[in-house]
């Protein structure tokens, strides 16, 4: 008994081939060929799949996920301006008598690229996780906010940790678990500024 091939079964399927080829592969089907029988099925089911993928739509979550990956192979890329540290209250001196400071937070102000970045760093109880809450000061345009301004906490490897968005007010909050070689970046318009975060634990 003579069988017809994949592509010919691919192409009956998608209505390609003539009409009398069409009807010949039909009779073939009915003399009780199993295995054209088979082919067949294979090639109804993924043009049904292929039909229902026009109106499937990714999860937002999802997407948002797939994007930030590209993002993270994009980095090395493009050009990012490390941040100057303008302040930090661990280098602070203590004052004359105390043996230790009684603050748990941490503050640090970076500063590059006209944007200016105040962080705060908390320890969250019980999970030692590290909470901190920002905000982005742009001196080019200060009556400007930079909301939607993505804020990302990477690995040393280049692994996304944590990410979020500024507010209206430049202001956003992460968390996230304390490693050495973090950094942050934050990206408004086309400049893009990365700060070290370091001494967390």
């Amino acid at each position: 008994m003579r069988h017809f091939s994949e592509q010919a079964w691919a192409d009956y399927t998608r209505g390609f081939v003539a009409s009398e080829l069409a009807q010949n592969m039909k009779a073939h089907i009915a003399a009780g060929c199993q295995s054209c029988k088979a082919e067949r099925y294979f090639w109804n089911r993924l043009q049904t799949m292929v039909s229902a993928e026009k109106t499937y739509e990714a999860p937002a979550d999802l997407v948002r996920l797939a994007k930030l990956e590209f993002s993270v192979r994009q980095e090395k890329a493009e050009t990012w301006t490390l941040a100057r540290l303008l302040f930090d209250s661990f280098s602070e001196p203590l004052l004359a008598g105390v043996r230790a400071s009684g603050a748990v937070a941490r503050q640090v102000v970076y500063e590059a690229e006209g944007l200016t970045v105040d962080l705060r760093f908390d320890t969250v109880v019980p999970s030692g996780k590290v909470a901190a809450v920002g905000q982005i000061l742009d001196s080019r345009v200060p009556r400007e906010g930079v909301n939607g301004a993505p804020v990302v906490v990477w690995s040393d490897s280049g692994q996304l940790v944590a990410t979020t968005t500024a507010n209206s007010y430049g202001e956003f909050q992460l968390e996230f678990e304390a490693h050495d070689g973090l950094r942050l970046t934050a990206r408004v318009g086309e400049r893009r500024v990365r700060m070290p975060l370091v001494n967390l634990k």
